[in-house]
Order: C-alpha cells, then sequence, then structure tokens
C-alpha cells in the first residue's frame, strides 16, 4: 500500500463535498481506509473503540495501528454509506434494518455511538459495517468540556453538566432529530 496514491475522504453535506470530521485527515483506496489521527485523546478513544467492538461482524477489519504516528489502517471497500446515498447508488434491501440491528446490539453492550452520520457507515459485501468509533462511549465515560472544545458544534446536543458531556443525553437526541440527516428519518421511526 502506497499511502501517496490514496485519495482524500470527504462527506457531502447539503450536496457539497466537505471535511468529514476535524479529528483525523482519512485516506482511501478500494482497498485501505487510513486515520491519521490529529490528537492523541482521540486517536485512543477510537482504540478502545477497536477493542470495544472487538469480534462484532460490523467492525472493521484492522489492518495496522501505528500510535506513534496515530495512524489507524483497516479493509476498505470503497462504498460509504454517505457517498451512495449522494450518488443514488442501490443499497442492499435490508441496510435500514441493518444499521437498527447495529445500533441496537451496541445499545445492548452499553455503547452509545454520538456519531451517527451515513459517513460514518460502509458496506463490505452487503452487509454494512461501522467505522469512526472514537464516538463509541460508554455512560461511565467522563468526557470533559475541554476536550470536546472545537468539536462539537450544536451545544444543545451534548450538554456538558459539571464539566462532563451527558453522553445518554447526546445520543438520544441525535437519534430523535435525526442529526445524520439519514432519507426518510428512520432512526427514530
Amino acid at each position: 500500500m502506497s499511502e501517496t496514491n490514496l485519495k482524500p475522504f470527504f462527506k457531502f453535506a447539503n450536496g457539497y463535498a466537505c471535511q468529514a470530521t476535524p479529528l483525523y485527515d482519512g485516506s482511501y483506496d478500494n482497498t485501505v481506509f487510513v486515520m491519521s489521527y490529529k490528537d492523541q485523546y482521540w486517536f485512543d478513544l477510537e482504540v478502545r473503540g477497536i477493542k470495544l467492538l472487538e469480534g462484532k461482524s460490523y467492525s472493521p477489519e484492522i489492518i495496522d495501528v501505528d500510535p506513534v504516528q496515530k495512524k489507524i489502517t483497516f479493509k476498505w471497500y470503497d462504498t460509504n454509506l454517505n457517498h451512495m446515498l449522494h450518488y443514488n447508488k442501490p443499497l442492499p434491501k435490508d441496510w435500514i434494518i441493518q444499521i437498527k440491528e447495529i445500533l441496537e446490539d451496541l445499545e445492548n453492550s452499553n455503547i452509545f455511538k454520538l456519531n451517527i452520520y451515513p459517513h460514518t457507515f460502509y458496506l463490505k459485501n452487503d452487509k454494512v459495517c461501522v467505522m469512526d468509533l472514537y464516538a463509541c462511549l460508554l455512560i461511565e465515560d467522563k468526557i470533559t468540556s475541554e476536550v470536546l472544545e472545537g468539536v462539537i458544534n450544536n451545544k444543545s446536543r451534548f450538554p456538558i453538566k459539571d464539566n462532563i458531556l451527558d453522553i445518554k443525553y447526546a445520543y438520544d437526541y441525535t437519534i430523535t432529530n435525526n442529526i445524520g440527516e439519514w432519507p426518510g428519518d428512520f432512526l427514530n421511526a
């Protein structure tokens, strides 16, 4: 794999291509996705998320974790849901059910994925998988307002109580308000 041949990852929002996240630079080709983290804290949360989801059929297939360069590489299938929805490409008939089952499984494991956006899901042979696992949080996690500074864009979605993020509220708000702009608002249907 030559990283010079990788193209930058972006998402479509309101019809325009834009940066997918301020937390890492993503790049990919048809076989790999590379996350180059800017901050040690979020890199460590991503690694922790990988461990939390280890063994789940929808978790990324990790190729390499480089703690020195803060890079994570996983197998990629060039099938990001955000891009597929934007370009009206065909999706598996049960893709919505698969996402709901993933979220239900995470909840049953007491894991709450706060970034439920189409660009954080991809397909592997018609099976929905998740990425951006830094946002797979446990209720007891203590995410401080200082860590979130410059990361959150909606303070009503991410309430801080005693300098700590209310994870369950943020998750419920995300679902109820269809923050990912999913078609048909199926997250809370």
